[in-house]
């Protein structure tokens, strides 16, 4: 028997393998590494993740939403990944490109080890989350770890993923196709990491860091980012605040009935 998704018919053996993965993932949840993951309810070949960015990483306590489309002869092709978090200008990872394409060796489009059907869902987003690392420019071919542009890279992924991966999204400024399904954990990720990010932020303003007020330039992603610090504190201060009205608005709205 075949279930009809749109115009295109999926096989028996593509919703058990399916089926199998999400059941899989659900009993052995990934969120001690940070990974969350939602499939879609009306679209059998539809899933939706969140990585929350390591600790010790530029990335860290950054929200990186990722979409799932996965083919009608599943596992025998892999998913295909939209990467979700952009702003149109900040190259995230040498892997994440600002159009949304997502380049890793197990979904066919990186070098290395290709994709198999041994791979699952909980396989796909734990590689994902190892380019989310310490030095994400070495990902890219030809870049060694006294590359120039490393030092450079490194500070303004640090400041963007302040500023677009977390601000962004607590606030709603942006809003993705998924936003919602994750908000319940970014808001929790956002109150946990709160005073340690605050007091990073405070440092930096501190240390009267030579690169705040400056615009940093990445010559190869054609990419520009304006760090400021004490903006940064404001955007960062302003989405508590953000959060704590809310909280406010729904109490009134719940015993107003």
């Amino acid at each position: 028997m075949t279930q009809k998704n749109g115009s295109v018919f999926i096989s028996k053996e593509t919703v058990s393998r399916l089926t199998k993965d999400i059941v899989y993932i659900a009993k052995n949840p990934l969120e001690d590494h940070g990974i969350y993951y939602t499939h879609d309810e009306c679209d059998m070949l539809k899933g939706y993740a969140m990585i929350v960015g390591p600790s010790d990483t530029p990335y860290f306590g950054g929200y990186y939403l990722f979409e799932f489309a996965f083919p009608y002869d599943y596992p025998y092709s892999p998913p295909k990944l939209t990467y979700l978090t952009n702003d149109g200008n900040v190259r995230f990872n040498p892997n994440l490109y600002t159009n949304g394409k997502v380049c890793i060796s197990i979904l066919n489009t990186w070098h290395g080890e290709q994709w198999s059907s041994c791979q699952t869902i909980s396989s796909i987003l734990l590689t994902l989350c190892t380019v989310l690392n310490k030095n994400p420019l070495i990902n890219e071919p030809g870049i060694t770890a006294n590359h120039p542009e490393i030092s450079k890279y490194n500070l303004s992924i640090e400041f963007s993923n302040i500023a677009v991966a977390i601000c962004d999204q607590i606030d709603k400024t942006r809003i993705y196709s998924c936003s919602d399904m994750f908000y319940p954990a970014m808001k929790q990720h956002f109150l946990t990491n709160y005073d340690k990010i605050l007091a990073f932020i405070e440092n930096k303003i501190q240390e009267d860091n030579p690169a705040s007020g400056q615009m940093i330039g990445i010559g190869f992603y054609n990419m520009r980012v304006l760090i400021d610090y004490k903006l940064l504190r404001e955007k960062w201060i302003s989405c508590k605040q953000f959060l704590e009205q809310n909280a406010i608005s729904t109490e009134n709205t719940s015993t107003s009935y």
